[in-house]
């Protein structure tokens, strides 16, 4: 054997020593309180099922911010794709409101807003004109992103906001 080989240690070591780091240091960490332990969780009536069966709460209030969960939105109603997307994108504002409502808050209070599109040229110029509609001035941040696909297969934007409760 090599000197070098000799020196070096088996190739399982480092697997075996983060075992033992595992078992060792993990059981502490994952007890640990964090901010969400002591955080107020809203879980309105309409959102037990997603939050028993999915284990996200519809939002979290740390320190007067309000951390509202995605809300999906849905084509709704009879016309053209723009009239359904606007009743679904009202719908998802409206449901956005009643979980602020929830946490003492409301749309006035959002300072931050993210929207995830399955076709964001298609979608854009409307959802803008609703959430104009919905929402009163000075306007929030707003970042909105294309994507693929949604957790919810019908789902075509989900919203999500950070609000910052009055005191």
């Amino acid at each position: 054997m090599n000197r070098i080989a000799a020196n070096r240690p088996p190739r399982f070591a480092g697997a075996v020593s983060s075992a033992l780091l595992a078992i060792v240091v993990l059981p502490f960490v994952v007890l640990a309180d964090g901010s969400r332990q002591s955080a107020e969780i809203i879980v309105p009536e309409s959102h037990t099922w997603a939050y028993e069966n999915w284990g996200f709460a519809a939002a979290v209030v740390e320190d007067d911010i309000v951390y509202v969960s995605g809300v999906v939105t849905f084509l709704e109603g009879e016309g053209s794709y723009e009239e359904r997307y606007a009743r679904g994108f009202r719908s998802a504002l409206i449901e956005i409101d009643n979980i602020l409502g929830e946490a003492g808050a409301s749309l006035d209070d959002v300072v931050d807003i993210t929207t995830f599109h399955t076709d964001l040229a298609r979608q854009i110029e409307t959802a803008v004109a609703v959430r104009m509609e919905v929402m009163n001035e000075p306007h929030p941040a707003w970042t909105a992103v294309g994507t693929t696909a949604l957790a919810v297969p019908d789902g075509v934007t989900e919203i999500k906001v950070i609000a910052h409760r009055a005191n």
